[in-house]
């Protein structure tokens, strides 16, 4: 068949499908009065173009769009005119703008009727009965709809009395290539070697590296001789086509392949786009390949933990599977809990409706019982598993994992920190050295909960560490973008050194993704030296605004998550290079730092570019609890006997009083109270007048529990004072029984009250009773 009739005929076999469905939009459609007008308009744009007028063919088009037409007229017209006409009349500027308006509403038709469920029912009829040209036309379309269509394809695939059939969907799914590969692994795990045998096949043709472990696990389970032969020659199609060896055990590749989604790379983030974010399980009673589509931030996670369920039941003995996914667990915990964090200050609606407020609320409240799944894990299991999260680059799951361990029963201190090598106590302490803040001051904290009467390395170092955390006040975050990862690295450990948290990004695209996830960014660094480096399918660059530096710096000024935000461009170390950028972008960024990247240098810019600003609420937020949690930590060790410097942390606790929450400011007196009886007490009881001075110019705003705090702090530092005693002889006649009580509690923890005082107390607070209790009292 000649090419031009082939191309018609396939256009116009789409159109049957298309017209042949059951649309939701059908009654809609046939009701519409501008409906045949509309149709008129496109046909009128195309005759315009035709005959060499491009502006008329532009108005005809802009015509029918002011009519508002249902997406499905667009998406017929789409079909009719054929990609090659349309890239034709789109190289003119008059229709540029117009056509790719029409191109944009077709597709959301197109991509919503991919994810019918007729739709591809109808397909796969043509398949099974239709004409040679049919089913051509209707495989290409399975094709492109992806993983939605692998379910259906599947559950004909062992269909025996139809080869003809078998071939086609053979293909339909080799073709489908890497986006077929996840389900496919599931469909591995069948009980039938027919379907087992068909799927390795068509993995083993695909040739994609994911599905290794799957292939090695099924192999290893098949009992039927031919069924492990066609597993063991996809191994090999899959291993030669990439370059390795199949070296590792079940259990390594499974881990490996684990981590790698734990991690979350650009090439994960490619196959959830891909793979639609839907997560695949064969349902061990119908034996149906079944999805669930899951939020898309999570859809990594849920994959790694397939992975890892798969590994403990392949060796449940295995040591390495629980750490992993302890991490996992982790993970899933803290993402959504931060993405919530930051939806309520979003100021505009949600993109999808998986990031607005009440989607992630649910998606929280769903994970309620995740901490209680880690605490079954045990502390071995936890311990190791902070050192995958951190290794995946996932510090937040590590700070889940931290907290959990703060319970002493759990985490089993005396013998978890022993001091012997490769004891898995010894990650927690190591994190005290580490470059982000955040698993500092958590381990620091996780430590003074547990603080064992055992001798550790490190607990010289906690103390300070607290300090540090009472006194935080917000962190400030960046995002480097960068394509030299050397760079990326250079740039986060420089600003990780001096408290910034680091997010980074490969390019644009990756930049715009880190917003999504995270929109509270303080500052931007983009290198200057940003290129194009993604290609179309005919290997020309694409000329989008995310590949370079200068269009990315405009679109982050036209994007609400950043258009406030300081951008700096980094400049290369070579004198004109650099002269040359700078050129380029004076006037239009905030400044510019030159590679090597200095820490002081850096820190120097950035905080001069925020002078004044807020932080987002989410930071100030997130500061504050972990002043809190520093604050309640340096009151659990026993100040008579820890190693822990208590006093140290004296100065950022009196540094709360004055202006932070309430909350914080109540256990930071708890602990300067508790810090007396440490070493270096003497410190801390002679800084009393800080409190009284605090109190004294708040007195008339302490709600009476703060007030009470101050009190008892007042009474365990120093309650003899001048200042400090008449504070307490007011607090004696308050009218809240809990300040009451604090203040004579407090004049009792005086070591050496002079008994001029403590007389002066009980004559002015005498209690006349002679008269109670004698029945002569008016009602």
């Amino acid at each position: 068949m000649p090419s031009h009739l082939r191309l018609k005929f396939v256009v116009g076999a789409l159109l049957a499908l298309t017209s042949a469905l059951p649309a939701a939009d059908a009654a809609a459609d046939s009701s519409l009065p501008a409906a045949d007008v509309v149709r008129d308009q496109l046909a009128e744009g195309v005759k315009e173009y035709r005959a060499g007028r491009p502006k008329a063919a532009a108005l005809a088009f802009q015509r029918a769009l002011a009519l508002e037409p249902d997406n499905k007229i667009l998406f017929q017209f789409y079909q009719a005119a054929g990609d090659n006409l349309l890239i034709q009349m789109e190289r003119y500027d008059e229709l540029d703008g117009v056509l790719k308006d029409v191109l944009r509403r077709a597709r959301v038709y197109q991509r919503d009727l991919r994810q019918q469920p007729e739709f591809i029912a109808t397909l796969m009829g043509k398949v099974e009965s239709g004409s040679e040209e049919e089913r051509v036309v209707a495989s290409q379309e399975l094709v492109a709809i992806g993983p939605m269509a692998v379910p259906a394809l599947i559950a004909r695939l062992g269909d025996n009395r139809q080869d003809e059939m078998r071939t086609y969907l053979r293909v339909t799914l080799t073709r489908m290539g890497y986006r077929a590969v996840l389900p496919l692994c599931e469909v591995l795990k069948s009980s039938d070697g027919k379907l087992v045998s068909s799927a390795a096949a068509i993995l083993g043709d695909i040739g994609d590296i994911r599905a290794l472990p799957h292939l090695v696990r099924a192999g290893a389970l098949q009992a039927d001789d031919t069924t492990k032969a066609v597993c063991a020659a996809a191994i090999t199609l899959v291993t030669n086509r990439n370059g390795v060896s199949q070296t590792g055990s079940l259990d390594d590749l499974l881990l490996a392949e684990a981590s790698r989604y734990l991690a979350g790379n650009d090439l994960v983030r490619d196959e959830q786009h891909a793979n639609q974010s839907l997560a695949w399980r064969l349902d061990s009673e119908s034996g149906k390949l079944v999805h669930t589509r899951v939020p898309d931030y999570a859809w990594n996670e849920v994959v790694a933990e397939q992975l890892t369920f798969d590994g403990l039941t392949a060796n449940p003995e295995n040591p390495a599977f629980q750490p992993m996914l302890a991490a996992i667990l982790a993970a899933s915990i803290a993402e959504p809990a931060q993405r919530l964090q930051i939806a309520k200050e979003r100021t505009v609606p949600a993109q999808r409706p998986e990031d607005s407020p009440e989607a992630l609320a649910e998606r929280v409240k769903s994970l309620a019982d995740q901490p209680l799944r880690l605490r079954a894990l045990g502390a071995e299991a936890l311990l190791r598993g902070i050192q995958v999260a951190v290794g995946a680059q996932r510090p937040e799951a590590a700070v889940i994992l931290l907290r959990e361990l703060e319970d002493r029963a759990l985490a089993q201190p005396e013998r978890t920190l022993a001091a012997t090598d490769g004891s898995a106590g010894r990650i927690l302490i190591s994190l005290l050295d580490h470059a982000d803040k955040r698993l500092r001051y958590q381990a620091a904290i996780t430590l003074a909960h547990l603080d064992p009467a055992l001798e550790y390395a490190g607990a010289d170092k906690v103390g300070k560490i607290l300090a540090d955390a009472v006194g935080e006040s917000g962190t400030r975050v960046v995002l480097v973008v960068d394509q030299d990862y050397r760079s990326r690295n250079a740039a986060r450990s420089a600003l990780q050194s001096k408290g910034f948290l680091v997010m980074t990004a490969v390019d644009g695209f990756e930049a715009l993704q880190r917003l999504e996830e995270t929109p509270a960014k303080d500052a931007i660094i983009i290198a200057g030296t940003l290129l194009p480096t993604i290609k179309d399918e005919h290997g020309a660059l694409i000329d989008v605004a995310e590949q370079k530096a200068d269009t990315l710096v405009a679109k982050l000024r036209t994007d609400w998550r950043a258009e406030k935000t300081p951008i700096f461009i980094s400049l290369p170390e070579a004198g004109d290079a650099g002269q040359a950028i700078q050129k380029t972008f004076d006037g239009k960024v905030t400044g510019f730092v030159r590679k090597p990247f200095d820490a002081v240098d850096l820190q120097g810019r950035i905080d001069e570019a925020l002078k004044g600003a807020d932080l987002p609420n989410a930071n100030r937020e997130a500061a504050e609890d972990i002043a809190l949690r520093a604050a309640v930590a340096l009151q659990k060790p026993d100040a008579r006997r820890t190693r822990i410097d208590l006093a140290v942390a004296a100065d950022a606790l009196i540094g709360t009083l004055a202006n932070r929450a309430d909350s914080l400011r109540i256990e930071a007196l708890r602990a300067l109270g508790k810090s007396t009886a440490a070493k270096g007490g003497d410190v801390v009881r002679g800084r009393v007048a800080n409190l009284t001075d605090v109190y004294g110019a708040q007195d008339g705003q302490l709600t009476p529990a703060l007030r009470a705090a101050f009190i008892e702090a007042i009474g365990q530092l120093d309650p003899t004072t001048e200042a400090a005693f008449s504070i307490l002889e007011r607090a004696t006649i308050h009218e809240d029984p809990a300040v009451k009580a604090a203040a004579y509690a407090a004049i009792g923890h005086a070591v050496a009250l002079k008994p001029a005082l403590s007389n002066r107390i009980q004559l002015q607070r005498r209690l006349d009773v002679r008269d109670a209790g004698a029945g002569t009292t008016t009602p």
